[in-house]
């Protein structure tokens, strides 16, 4: 394993590495949560493990380079399938808010909100709306 730093104090290393895997160790009991699950563990974990290490560099480099074709896979440039993956979040979103509103107890609750939180998250992804919401944010946040 190479260091990125070695004049780094051992017990620095020692902290932010122990961290870091603990932090990729609960991605899969978190994972399955409503919401975003262990996308921000994983994400936490890797750069804690790449301040000290290239291995860990390497790694997050890597994911950064293929997630965008992971999305060009899922949310294929074809009308109809745009078009299906639009009706089905927006579907998605009206069963999870009809499930929050009819539900009473604090689990199905919380399952709807995990429901409606993916299907914003569809709706966003599909069409490179993120892309345009990306460039729109940065234009904005200029002065």
């Amino acid at each position: 394993m190479a260091k990125k730093n070695p004049e780094t104090p051992w017990w620095k290393v020692l902290a932010t590495d122990t961290l870091g895997v603990l932090l990729l160790l609960l991605v899969p009991l978190l994972g399955p949560l409503p919401g975003p699950g262990g996308i921000p563990l994983i994400l936490a974990g890797f750069s804690l493990l790449a301040v000290n290490h290239d291995w860990a560099d390497g790694a997050i480099s890597y994911i950064k380079k293929h997630s965008v074709s992971l999305r060009d896979i899922v949310f294929p440039n074809t009308p109809w399938v745009k078009w299906s993956w639009d009706i089905f979040s927006i579907l998605l979103l009206v069963a999870g808010t009809f499930l929050n509103v009819v539900a009473e107890h604090w689990l199905v609750k919380a399952i709807s909100v995990g429901i409606m939180a993916c299907s914003t998250t569809i709706f966003i992804l599909n069409r490179n709306r993120i892309d345009a919401l990306d460039k729109f944010l940065r234009r904005t946040g200029k002065k």
